[in-house]
């Protein structure tokens, strides 16, 4: 996390979307999906979680840790599928 994402004040606050992107956060998914496949956006989450697994790195030591980054991984992973549905639903209107 940056600095600034560690400040109280900006807690489950939208800080990365603009104010475009906030009105319609579908086009974020759809700039997403058009820059890259659902396999890459999979292979690029698995990547993340297995490196964070194997390296040597505290935060990871204990069980209850590992099980909730393979969690949160599979959560990601379903919000990412879920973006490609509406994607690909606005892409055949």
């Amino acid at each position: 996390m940056t600095p600034l994402e560690t400040q109280p004040a900006f807690h489950n606050q939208l800080i990365r979307l603009t104010e475009e992107e906030k009105a319609n956060p579908l086009e974020v998914l759809h700039e997403f999906f058009e820059t890259r496949s659902l396999q890459e956006a999979r292979e690029t989450l698995w990547e993340m979680v297995e490196t964070a697994l194997i390296a040597d790195h505290t935060r990871y030591d204990k069980a209850e840790h590992r099980h909730h980054l393979l969690w949160f991984y599979r959560a990601l992973e379903t919000l990412v599928e879920a973006g490609y549905c509406l994607v690909s639903e606005k892409k055949k209107r």
